[in-house]
């Protein structure tokens, strides 16, 4: 455990992550907002499944890119803690 967390922890302190913010990461850089989520792999995935659509053709890496963004908003929204 981190300095970091273990201080999380003892203070209570616990702050969901925005939604908002969560979809501003992931439309910058697809998996980001899950990453802020505490969602390490999920964004990984997201990242690398992203990039491959965008590699094979344009329009599925928009529409995969767009699922990935509204992911990150839904996670945050439903965040019951790490």
């Amino acid at each position: 455990m981190t300095y970091y967390e273990e201080y999380e922890r003892e203070m209570g302190v616990r702050r969901a992550p925005s939604p908002g913010i969560a979809a501003v990461l992931s439309v910058l850089l697809p998996g980001l907002g899950q990453v802020y989520n505490g969602r390490l792999i999920p964004g990984a995935l997201w990242f690398a499944a992203t990039g491959i659509a965008y590699w094979a053709v344009l329009l599925p890496g928009f529409i995969v890119h767009a699922f990935c963004i509204w992911g990150a908003y839904r996670d945050a929204r439903g965040w019951s803690g790490y």
